[in-house]
């Protein structure tokens, strides 16, 4: 079974490195409103796009042109966007007051591929 945590970590960077790491989480969020935006449809949950392989067929290409994001990120913030738009849709066939899903705080999901991408593949939590 698989085990996944969120590891709140405090990083001693230079202003460079915090500038990349900010302009790195802008982009990935835009990367992932983009996705909620392309995902979402105000009249119906069936017109929703849910399929994580057509939406990233459809974006991908999009997104990396109009980012700096190594492919990794743009594919993780596709899957985070898809997934939001799924869990909405479950809220909406209870009933549950509903809107396309937003995102705003500055997180990323990096696995180890991303991670080794930006060159953290050394980072060691311990």
């Amino acid at each position: 079974m698989e085990v996944r945590r969120t590891a709140v970590v405090k990083l001693n960077l230079s202003d460079e490195q915090r500038d990349a790491l900010h302009r790195t989480t802008d982009q990935y969020l835009y990367c992932a409103n983009r996705t909620a935006d392309y995902s979402w449809s105000d009249t119906s949950y069936t017109e929703c796009k849910t399929n994580k392989r057509e939406v990233r067929d459809a974006l991908y290409s999009e997104l990396r042109e109009e980012t700096d994001l190594q492919a990794q990120l743009v594919q993780a913030a596709i899957k985070r966007a898809v997934e939001a738009v799924k869990g909405v849709i479950e809220r909406w066939k209870k009933g549950q007051r509903i809107s396309c899903p937003t995102f705003t705080a500055e997180t990323m999901d990096y696995d180890a591929r991303s991670a080794e991408e930006v060159g953290w593949g050394s980072l060691h939590i311990g």
